[in-house]
């Protein structure tokens, strides 16, 4: 098996093409599957022999999944084994869910570069940086910003430490005299007896660190369900390794109406969400437990496709106990349009759904939460609501802030069960972040000629820019050399992300060099040819880009 990568627009296609050489006839069964599940993943995709050619801007997944290809097309794995390994090990590592899909899609459409960081070799590296790979560099040069999901380089460090802690979030919020439900933290098991009888009835107990909604017990109203919620946060703070701030519990009054997650991009709010409690609908036939399993059919819902937008509803101990509380359990068979509600808490994580609500918000509740985005200095947030009319304004009798999030599942906003969607969210994200910031410089020049490399140097930057710059192996920054003996992609990757360049210039000796590795940009503004290369066929290639839009101007020097 061989690999080659076309980096950028190249002499084949106007786009980034991956080139699988397999060791036998290529089978397409997963790449066709991949292609549909949405954009972002490929252009498209032929085959040539045992050559398999994948037009995409995401080379690192392509190359990392060549092994998975190669492997299915000899017959050494299943068909099972490969989907696993590209769902499990590689897209969802890399790629996650749609909350960083259309972030990645708007990059592309509005033409800028894509680079992940983290990646050596193509593959993932794996341990401590298992996740790290879903870092993407979006622009080149002076104009990148990094995002993970719907976070990135804009949100503070205060902003993250506080998303992570809900007993931060309640100080902040207390401090900004925002509207907060009474609170306080948990300092043990035997404290609760003395915080239930100050505490009105019901209230909550969760863990102050991210559990992603689980943990959570609502409607507490006597002292043995105070006990049976710590004890339930504990199994989920227990669940996985974590350190000791992220131990804490907490007791907070809890706030009558309905849940509302509200997403803040570069201090406006965008989208107002209702979240439901997962429930089902009878029909007149079917156990509760048959409709879960029913419900959960639903590709919407299932998490090993990463254009999931749904999560699964799990039977747990917290489900079957709170059908206890309802005096059913999972045997229950609903009457026919029965809704019965199997969770007590509006997460999406435990099977919720969504309804768009952004037309309703009172602008006062608008001005709460840009308030506190804008004063955590976070670009992108996540806040958390409970109120009984959020068309009315936030007061301690309509309502309380809960939470507030960094990073959120920001598709839970985007595309609600009920109501409007808003795929255009990838676009409100970069264009928030990657408009009004100074243009990096892209530019090419093919030819060997050190002088005739000066002059475009000189004719296509200026004193004051800081300009790195490839050539045979090597990078430099304002002339002077960084590092040698370095393979091109690397060095093209390396200068796309060096945030101190205003101009990036790429040296090929010649047109076979750029055959064998691309241009290098998905987008350049200037490709220098030397002129005696004029006669080589392949000058009318590299000319050809323009009509794509992909370059914006060749020059023979």
């Amino acid at each position: 098996m061989k690999v080659t990568v076309l980096q950028g627009a190249n002499l084949i296609n106007p786009i980034t093409t991956i080139i699988i050489g397999c060791d036998s006839t290529p089978k397409t069964d997963h790449i066709e599957d991949v292609k549909n599940l949405h954009p972002v993943f490929m252009e498209d995709y032929k085959v040539e022999g045992n050559d398999i050619h994948i037009q995409s801007k995401l080379p690192h997944l392509w190359k990392e999944a060549a092994v998975a290809i190669n492997n299915y097309s000899t017959g050494e794995w299943t068909y099972d084994l490969t989907k696993g390994f590209l769902y499990e090990n590689l897209i969802k590592k890399q790629i996650l869910s749609m909350s960083t899909i259309p972030i990645l899609r708007a990059a592309h459409e509005l033409g800028y570069e894509t680079t992940q960081y983290f990646i050596e070799e193509g593959f993932t590296p794996e341990g401590v940086l298992k996740k790290y790979n879903r870092y993407y560099g979006v622009g080149a040069g002076q104009e990148v910003e990094t995002v993970i999901s719907i976070a990135s380089s804009q949100d503070s460090n205060l902003a993250k430490m506080i998303q992570e802690d809900k007993w931060l979030t309640n100080l902040m919020l207390d401090r900004l005299k925002l509207p907060i439900a009474k609170w306080q933290l948990v300092e043990n098991r035997e404290t609760l007896k003395e915080l239930h009888e100050s505490y009105r009835k019901p209230y909550v107990v969760k863990p102050v660190g991210l559990t992603g909604g689980h943990g959570v017990t609502t409607n507490i109203n006597t002292l043995e369900q105070a006990y049976a919620a710590y004890d339930t946060a504990m199994v989920s703070i227990e669940s996985k390794e974590r350190k000791d701030w992220q131990k804490k519990i907490m007791v907070q009054e809890q706030v009558a109406g309905e849940d509302y997650r509200i997403l803040v991009i570069n201090g406006r709010m965008e989208i107002a969400t209702k979240r439901i409690p997962a429930f089902v609908v009878g029909d007149g036939v079917s156990t509760i437990e048959s409709l879960i399993e029913n419900i959960n059919k639903d590709p919407r819902r299932d998490t090993t496709i990463p254009t999931h937008i749904l999560k699964p509803i799990i039977i747990d101990d917290q489900l079957t106990t709170f059908l206890k509380e309802q005096n059913l359990d999972v045997k229950y068979v609903p009457k026919k349009d029965e809704k019965v509600y199997v969770r007590k808490v509006a997460s999406m994580s435990q099977g919720g759904i969504t309804e768009d609500f952004t037309d309703q918000v009172n602008p006062q509740i608008r001005s709460i939460v840009e308030s506190l985005a804008s004063s955590i200095h976070a670009y992108a947030l996540g806040v958390d609501i409970i109120c009984q009319d959020i068309s009315k304004p936030l007061t301690s009798e309509n309502g309380s802030i809960i939470e507030c999030n960094t990073m959120p599942e920001s598709y839970l906003n985007a595309f609600p069960v009920i109501g409007r969607q808003y795929p255009n969210i990838g676009h409100m994200v970069i264009k928030g972040l990657l408009d009004g910031k100074p243009k990096t410089k892209k530019m090419v020049f093919i030819g060997s000629d050190e002088k005739k490399i000066d002059t475009f140097i000189k004719l296509n930057t200026s004193t004051n820019e800081k300009v790195g710059m490839y050539r045979q192996g090597s990078i430099f920054i304002n002339g002077d050399q960084i590092t040698s003996q370095i393979e091109t992609w690397r060095a093209v990757e390396a200068l796309k992300l060096n945030a101190s360049l205003s101009a990036i210039i790429l040296c090929y000796n010649d047109f076979d060099e750029v055959e064998k590795n691309g241009i290098g940009f998905d987008h350049a503004d200037t490709i220098g040819v030397d002129s005696q290369l004029e006669g080589d066929s392949r000058f009318t290639s590299i000319n050809g880009l323009i009509s794509y839009g992909v370059v914006r101007e060749v020059k023979t020097i």
